[in-house]
């Protein structure tokens, strides 16, 4: 796979992770990442992926409380919920895992914002990020 490739499978998961945060439902994180990557091991999972995943949950209230400065007017809860997703897997591949350049990981959120959002939203999400980062 590629790395976009895994960061979509990890932006996906932290999705569902935010979904079922959301339902107040129990959730196992190892189940949603197992079954977002159709396996039964985290080793069948690329590092990378289980990284990024991992440090976006532990730091999920560090992440949004650095965010939260640069909404303009908003409130990260309130946010489309692809959108905080997009946001905390950019963070945390960046500042936790120091996996990848600033300017790879905006990219690929600006093309997922392009993919999962509004029309113009992409836009937001490159404004926010530029700035965390």
């Amino acid at each position: 796979m590629t790395r976009t490739e895994l960061r979509k499978k990890a932006l996906n998961a932290i999705y569902a992770i935010l979904i079922q945060q959301k339902a107040g439902i129990d959730y196992d994180p190892i189940k949603v990442l197992l079954g977002e990557f159709d396996c039964v091991e985290t080793d069948e999972i690329e590092l990378f992926s289980r990284e990024v995943f991992v440090s976006a949950l532990q730091n999920q209230d560090e992440i949004i409380a650095a965010i939260q400065p640069f909404l303009r007017k908003w409130q990260f809860d309130r946010l489309n919920t692809a959108a905080q997703a997009i946001l905390l897997e950019a963070v945390a591949e960046v500042k936790y895992c120091e996996l990848s350049d600033k300017a790879v990981v905006i990219n690929c959120a600006v093309n997922f914002a392009k993919e999962y959002l509004d029309s113009k939203d992409y836009k937001y999400i490159n404004a926010v990020l530029d700035k965390v980062l």
